[in-house]
């Protein structure tokens, strides 16, 4: 039986709202505003917010779709799975895990230092110096504490994060709220026009791009909702739409924040304002729009809120990343697990470790944590994107809920632009945002310890490293029994006939004519595959479980059968298929269902073959390939069969011992080998004798 998900659905349109925007406006509108607006300026801001944010868009438009077709805990690694398996997934699920990791360790680092300016003579008990920077006792434990609160509360439950969060996200609303209505009534034109692009002396373009390098770094949380998905109580479509909306909310507040502080302050006070002690431009603006420096404080007070969303968020994300990469014995299969509140404890704790730690580093790292974060999300970003153009390609059958319009154009997008984004930490130029040495060294050891755990789990796990974790639908069921055609030849009589066979030597086509005689049930395997999804298994997986040459074949139930390998899950579906279908007579061709039946005294069991060329001839045919294709599709085919086959049976395929007689199709023809099939079968279930009694 499958297992239904471990999470409890707790949260629903308004939470992952609130989480993902809150993640994305946090703190950096109140401490980075006037680093973008004196890098760029005023028109130059609001052109690479918009890049920034149209990059975002078009790889939020593939999360949507792949949010909507697999909504499962894990997000970026189930869909870089699904498309390229699982070393791709690895390095895409490990690099996003880096930008929540990073960014959680940036907002406990930052907490300290936004205290002090609500709170100037805070810092007490100097204790060393990182970067320039000092470190005093007072800072540590403020940032240690209120880590070990975030990690508590997380701990405590998807839902009761999510409730901090729609508070918190509720105050920063309402600061920066204030600060465009303090705008709009004692703002200036004059003061835009003053200050259009960049102050200083510089190439235009290469102003635009710096500060538009610093976008993913802010836009960072809106993947959040994929993380959490199997947390969601929401329709699988809306999901998609409000990880769209949340991205639009944000990408508006940035070019609102922008708008307003060049709309109150002019290009003198801005650059005043940086060179103090402080130079939070944002909170000196809402001090001159209101008149009143306690303004300022309410400002920074929103912002302080801001870092708690955010920390609160990426700890919820990166706890779910890791917990993915857990179950899929990616890295140590404790990390899988979930807690008593249906939380992964192991996974949080993790993640509250690397935020404990970051005070003692200092502000020193800050800028550091917010490149090395913003490079792995980038990365994660174009992984997500080629992902939505593989499977689309690949798996065009898949159901999605959100499917995006023009799907080859947004995929084609959103790989170009998070590609480019990448390029621009990578190569230094004048205009991009390339790593400097430390921020290297904090991207290399992240690196390392990958490189370590990727090892270290496949030496430890082997053949169950990533194994598969989609999630069966347990909605669905079993169809009703099949019944006997109502022009059965023998009503009264049950007997099965299995087909085992070669491709291409006619072997489904002379087993329909069977049926046909007989006028029983014929089941092929499409009518199998079908069954299998209705069980609640995706066809595009049974044919990738089925076909995928080295496919790895394993069983491990330890975490409950619906984390198992999913090609036995697909061959266990089958199982039952297959038993289901054997109640009333019928024809029943491939999936081993001669060994699956084996136990049954009523079935008769065909293996069907030909010569080599006549198999690829009827390749040719069927399927309009020239000789060399078809030589390549029928060697893909039998190989894959053949593993198949052996995995479950322990023999070949072709073993005469499993079967009750083989059959060279070329021989006699198909026609006549069916006709043979069938008065083998009378015979041998004596079928005409009781004919003739009846008579």
């Amino acid at each position: 039986m499958e297992q239904k998900s471990k999470f409890d659905k707790v949260m629903g349109a308004w939470d992952i709202l609130v989480i993902a925007f809150g993640a994305m406006i946090g703190w950096g509108w109140v401490i980075n505003s006037g680093d973008w607006i004196t890098t760029a300026g005023f028109a130059g801001s609001m052109i690479a917010m918009l890049i920034g944010g149209l990059m975002v868009f078009f790889v939020g438009l593939t999360y949507a779709e792949l949010t909507s077709a697999m909504p499962q805990c894990g997000g970026e690694h189930v869909f870089s799975y699904r498309a390229m398996g699982p070393t791709g997934s690895f390095v895409c699920t490990w690099m996003i895990i880096l930008g929540y990791v990073a960014t959680s360790a940036f907002e406990a680092t930052a907490l300290p230092t936004v205290i002090t300016y609500l709170f100037p003579d805070f810092n007490q008990v100097y204790l060393y110096s990182i970067a320039g920077k000092d470190i005093y006792l007072t800072t540590i434990i403020l940032g240690v504490g209120v880590a070990i609160l975030i990690t508590i509360i997380n701990i405590k439950g998807a839902k009761t994060a999510a409730i901090l969060q729609t508070v918190l996200t509720a105050i920063i609303a309402i600061a920066g709220i204030l600060l465009v209505v303090g705008s709009a009534v004692n703002g200036d034109a004059s003061n835009i026009t003053g200050q259009m692009w960049e102050s200083g002396a510089g190439n235009t373009l290469g102003s635009v791009f710096k500060v538009a390098c610093m976008t993913p770094f802010l836009f960072i949380g809106f993947d959040v909702i994929p993380q959490a998905a199997e947390e969601i109580s929401v329709p699988y479509k809306k999901i998609g739409k409000i990880m769209l909306l949340s991205i639009f909310l944000a990408v508006a507040w940035y070019l609102l924040i922008i708008f307003a502080v060049c709309y109150i302050m002019p290009q003198s006070a801005i650059a005043q304002e940086m060179n103090s002690q402080n130079g939070l431009v944002s909170a000196k603006a809402i001090e001159i729009a209101f008149r009143s420096p306690l303004m300022g404080k309410v400002l920074i007070i929103g912002g302080l809120c801001g870092i708690i969303t955010s920390w609160n968020s990426f700890l919820m994300g990166g706890s779910r990343a890791l917990y993915s990469m857990g179950e899929s014995l990616m890295i140590p299969k404790m990390f899988g697990k979930l807690g008593k509140n249906k939380t992964p404890e192991a996974a949080i704790i993790l993640c509250g470790i690397a935020c404990v730690a970051a005070p003692f580093f200092g502000r020193g790292v800050l800028v550091w944590l917010v490149d090395a974060a913003s490079f792995g999300c980038v990365i994660a970003y174009m992984f997500v994107s080629i992902s939505f153009c593989i499977l689309r390609k690949k798996k065009p059958e898949m159901e999605r809920p959100y499917k995006v319009k023009a799907g080859g154009f947004v995929g084609a997008m959103a790989v170009i632009m998070a590609g480019f984004m990448t390029l621009l930490y990578i190569i230094p130029a004048s205009f991009s945002a390339a790593l400097v040495w430390q921020e290297w060294v904090v991207v290399g050891i992240w690196l390392a310890l990958g490189v370590f755990f990727y090892f270290y789990s496949k030496r430890k796990y082997g053949e169950e490293f990533g194994r598969d974790i989609f999630i069966i639908d347990e909605t669905k069921a079993v169809p009703e029994e099949t019944v006997a055609l109502p022009d059965a030849k023998y009503p009264d009589r049950h007997f099965v006939i299995t087909v085992g066979c070669e491709y291409g030597s006619g072997g489904p086509e002379i087993a329909r004519m069977v049926a046909e005689y007989f006028g029983i049930e014929y089941y092929d395997r499409d009518l199998v595959d079908k069954v299998v999804q209705e069980i609640g298994v995706d066809k595009g997986l049974v044919e990738e479980a089925d076909t995928r040459i080295g496919v790895r074949y394993a069983f491990d139930t330890s975490y409950g059968v619906r984390y198992a390998n999913l090609s036995n899950r697909v061959i266990d579906a089958q199982f039952q298929a297959i038993h289901e279908f054997a109640k009333n007579s019928c024809v029943i061709v491939g999936r081993s269902s001669d060994y699956i039946l084996k136990d049954s005294s009523d079935v008769m069991n065909v293996f069907i073959y030909a010569p080599k060329e006549d198999e690829i001839a009827s390749v040719m045919k069927r399927s309009g390939l020239n000789q060399h294709k078809a030589e390549e599709e029928w060697e893909n085919v039998e190989k894959s069969q053949h593993a198949r086959h052996e995995y479950i049976t322990g023999k070949k395929r072709g073993d005469r011992h499993t079967r009750d007689i083989l059959l060279n199709s070329s021989l006699l023809g198909w026609e006549a080998t069916a006709q043979f099939i069938e008065e083998l079968v009378e015979r041998k279930f004596n079928l005409t004798e009781n004919l003739e009694k009846e008579a």
